[in-house]
């Protein structure tokens, strides 16, 4: 009586590990772009728990409270807000954290953050509503990209009363701009 070996050819092995690597090969674009989209979302929800705790903190402190782009965490910057913020406490409405900085956001790996209406910063009234440097228009919008472009791009609007939303275009209704790579 002959006992038979249990197994697979080396054949066998080498067809089922060409049928693995091919299934491979199409799902990982799939789990490239969910990776792209999850640290999309952590820093849309960084900016906006930032944006959260500036507008109580100056309901609950009674004062100005400012939030601008920073790249070392304790001066506003010129630039793209994807190097980091800062908030502040600003009673005297100088937009320059001159005491306590209420907190450093991080900086921002593979994206964009850029606003025409918060270029330089954004303040919080004590009344949680929006202040910005035109005195007519209290409202304005961020628009985050990364390497995929306009097509993967999100918008975060502010409204007057200061509450932060997030939306696949902009508030004006066209689709966000990103810029050149």
């Amino acid at each position: 009586m002959t006992r038979r070996e249990r197994g697979l050819t080396f054949t066998e092995l080498l067809t089922t590990l060409a049928v693995a690597g091919i299934a491979l090969s199409f799902a990982l674009p799939g789990l490239n772009a969910g990776f792209a989209d999850q640290r999309r979302a952590t820093t849309i929800n960084e900016l906006i728990a930032t944006l959260h705790l500036a507008r109580s903190t100056a309901v609950t402190r009674n004062e100005l409270v400012t939030v601008c782009p920073s790249d070392n965490g304790q001066n506003c910057a010129s630039g793209g807000w994807e190097r980091g913020w800062i908030v502040f406490a600003d009673p005297l409405g100088t937009q320059t954290p001159d005491g306590e900085i209420l907190v450093a956001g991080p900086p921002t790996e593979s994206f964009t953050i850029r606003s025409d209406d918060f270029a330089r910063f954004l303040t919080y009234r004590p009344t949680g509503q929006l202040m910005i440097d035109n005195a007519v228009e209290n409202t304005g919008q961020f628009t985050i990209c990364d390497d995929r472009g306009a097509d993967a791009a999100k918008v975060i609007a502010v409204n007057a009363s200061g509450k932060p939303v997030v939306g696949d275009h902009q508030v004006d209704g066209s689709a966000p701009r990103c810029p050149a790579s």
